[in-house]
Order: C-alpha cells, then structure tokens, then sequence
C-alpha cells in the first residue's frame, strides 16, 4: 500500500499512541481520519489536516460510515488502565469493541486493517526472550483488576484473527511491549513522571518491560500497512531489553525531572521480547531510550 494515496481510519486517534500513529502516516502523505468519540477533544489534529469522524466502538452503524471510503483501518482505541471503568467495562470495550470494529469494516467494504494488541496477551514467562509463537493466556474464569487488561486482549486479538479469516480481510496485528511517550494520561509514562517529581523515590532494581517509545509503535503500523509481507502476520514491538533504572538514567541524561534521591529497590522481575520478526520482515528498529526521552521532551514542550 503506498500511503501517499491513500486513506486510512485510526479508531482512538485523540488518545496516547493514537496521536502519535496520526503523525507517522500524516508524515507518509496519508490522509488520515479519525474515528473518535469527541471529535473536539484535540484541535490540534484538524489543524493537521486530519478527517475526524465521530463514532464510538459501541456503535457498529456510526463506525460503518465512519471508515467509509478508506483503504484499510487501523484498530488502536482500547481501555488500558481501569481507573474509573469497571472490570466489565474493560473487557466490553476491548472484546466487543474489536467485534464491532471488524464487521463494520468489513461493511464499508475495507479489506485491509491493523489491530495493535499488546505483549499482554502472553502466557506468565520469565527467562528467554518471548517471541509470536509464545502461547497466548486462557481467558481468566475470574477477572480481576490484576488480569482484566491482558485477558481482554487477548480475547480481542483472537477475535480480530477468527473475524479476518471469515470476512476475508487481510489482517496485521501487532502486539507492543509497555509504551512510554508524551501525552500519556493513565500508563507507564504517568506513572514514572509522578515517581521522578518526588524528592526522594524508591525505584525499582532487577525489573525491566522491553519498553518501547510511542513513536516506534507508530512506525511499525506505517510499515505494516507499507510492507506486503506483513498481511496475516503478527509482530512484536518491543524496545531494548533494558531495566527500568536504565531507563530512568536515560531520562535524566535527556534533561527529565528525577529525585533528588533514588533508593533502589531490588524486584528481580524481567519479561523479554524477541522483535526480531519486525526488525527482518519489515526494516523497523526501535529507538535507544535516550533517543525517545529527547523526543518526549520536545513534544511535551510545544
């Protein structure tokens, strides 16, 4: 697909990763439409030059016509943190929302699509470097507030997969490692910020998530959508598998706010990610920690 002629759908495209995939294929000649919920929520984006299109991932006729006349749709809006939502509320918006996602593609007559999933949906591991053919997690028979993210996605990316075999689509998912990044409200990045601003902060030694900057997640879906290799593939898109401490010294050589003093606390905790797939198939490489905390910065700064 070259996307200088082409029109994609982003669902989620005012949230966190959402901008930043806007970005990647604004910056590839895309024309880009958003399907959000509150098409005023970032102005920004029609200073940009971006569609928006109002729909809500309950709302499969609104969804229909929002993907109207594009060339493949990028599923990316999904409730990450429980916050105020329920337990059934995270599992209704990332299942059934997926569900409605695909048939109303599927509708509009888009045949091509990409669904980001997460490293979530893996089996509990530890040790050697998980990659696509890892079992993915059972649904959970009790959801709970520790597993209703990852069980959620789970059952979603499988839908999306039994969803694309039926209706014919030709079907990209990609499955990130925790992602830091600006405009972050409720993730890793929150977070983190709210720990480095304290003056004195206990952070964490021997634990580390392969975390990979926003910005890199978006390249690999512009890849993905470039790439005919990458239909009926999955990928993970993971960064370095480097501990949290590094990271936070990455932060601070790039100029982010940290404690006066961290007190290190050992938590022996270390899951990682094998993205060698993305890096062959598709050309895609993610950035070093430093590298993404300057770019962090200077979008946080205007």
């Amino acid at each position: 697909m070259r996307l200088d002629e082409s029109r994609i759908a982003v669902t989620g495209a005012t949230g966190f990763l959402g901008r930043y995939i806007v970005d990647s294929l604004l910056g590839r000649g895309a024309h880009v439409i958003g399907v959000v919920r509150n098409p005023t929520k970032v102005p920004e984006l029609l200073n940009k030059g971006v569609e928006l299109r109002r729909a809500d991932l309950t709302e499969p006729d609104r969804l229909a016509r929002a993907f109207a006349g594009a060339n493949a749709v990028v599923s990316n809006a999904a409730l990450l943190s429980l916050g105020r939502a329920s337990r059934a509320d995270v599992q209704r918006v990332n299942v059934d929302g997926t569900r409605n996602v695909f048939e109303a593609l599927a509708r509009a007559g888009v045949k091509r699509a990409v669904h980001v999933s997460s490293v979530a949906v893996y089996r509990g591991h530890r040790g050697t470097p998980v990659d696509e053919d890892y079992p993915l997690r059972a649904h959970a028979r009790r959801i709970t507030r520790f597993n209703a993210y990852g069980s959620s996605k789970a059952r979603s990316e499988q839908l999306a997969l039994r969803l694309a075999r039926e209706l014919a689509l030709k079907l990209t998912v990609i499955r990130p490692s925790a992602i830091y990044g600006a405009f972050d409200a409720s993730g890793f990045t929150h977070w983190f910020k709210r720990l480095m601003s304290c003056p004195i902060a206990p952070y964490p030694v021997g634990m580390g998530r392969a975390l990979v900057y926003a910005g890199d997640v978006a390249e690999a879906i512009a890849l993905a959508l470039e790439k005919p290799v990458a239909a009926g593939r999955t990928y993970n898109i993971a960064g370095p598998n480097h501990s949290f401490w590094a990271f936070a010294r990455e932060w601070k050589r790039a100029g982010g706010r940290t404690p006066f003093l961290m007190l290190p606390l050992p938590l022996p905790s270390f899951l990682r990610y094998d993205n060698r797939r993305a890096r062959e198939e598709l050309g895609w490489e993610p950035r070093a920690y430093l590298e993404g905390c300057h770019d962090m910065l200077r979008r946080e700064a205007g």
